[in-house]
């Protein structure tokens, strides 16, 4: 089951929303992203969270239209995206894609949104806008279908990601290591339609953005 969580704070739409919207079995709403769910002409199957920044009127609006609300204490130990995802991962997801949450002032919520990547036994994705964003531990080989001209980021989130070795990218690495802290693998190019990264050992965040057309 592919779930889509809306989360709060700012949501562009863009091919990487649209695509994962298109292929989800059940949409959850993480608070206020119950907002930018509506505002997308979506209506959240479950809303869950503490309800602080979610208005009454939207609360009214969904419980008039079926949605069902699972409230958490305002004081509580994890922020309503994790409550979200750890949600989904009981309703037996198979994947979970985050939308939201990965752009904006609030640097601290950025970051613990990447940084949830590593902590749920569920394959998960971060989007917004163009942008996709996921983690994969090696060894392990990953292909990123996308167009000539997207952008990939390889950012290590271990001290070092050893034998790194991509093919369909502009700079190309072979066997290399990316440290923690360097910038080595930052804003690469796809060359091909489908890039290719092989690495031997460590922990790697993709982000992967394709242009928003307008």
């Amino acid at each position: 089951m592919r779930v889509v969580i809306f989360t709060g704070g700012q949501l562009r739409s863009g091919p990487a929303v649209s695509t994962a919207l298109a292929r989800a079995d059940l949409i959850l709403a993480a608070d206020s992203g119950a907002e930018s769910a509506l505002a997308m002409g979506r209506r959240p199957e479950v809303v869950i969270g503490d309800l602080d920044s979610l208005s009454s009127q939207t609360q009214s609006r969904l419980k008039e239209s079926g949605t069902k609300f699972k409230v958490a204490p305002t004081a509580k130990d994890e922020t309503d995206t994790e409550l979200a995802i750890a949600y989904a991962a009981d309703q037996g997801a198979t994947s979970i894609t985050v939308l939201g949450g990965i752009e904006g002032d609030r640097l601290d919520h950025v970051l613990a949104n990447v940084l949830l990547l590593a902590h749920t036994s569920v394959p998960m994705t971060l989007a917004s806008g163009g942008t996709s964003a996921w983690l994969a531990d090696g060894p392990t080989e990953v292909d990123v279908p996308g167009a000539i001209g997207d952008t990939l980021s390889l950012i290590p989130l271990a001290p070092r990601v050893a034998g790194v070795t991509t093919s369909g990218l502009h700079y190309a690495l072979a066997d290399a290591t990316l440290q923690m802290g360097k910038t080595l693998g930052i804003s690469n190019v796809l060359t091909d339609p489908v890039a290719h990264v092989a690495f031997t050992h460590g922990r790697l965040l993709f982000v992967h953005t394709r242009p928003i057309l307008t």
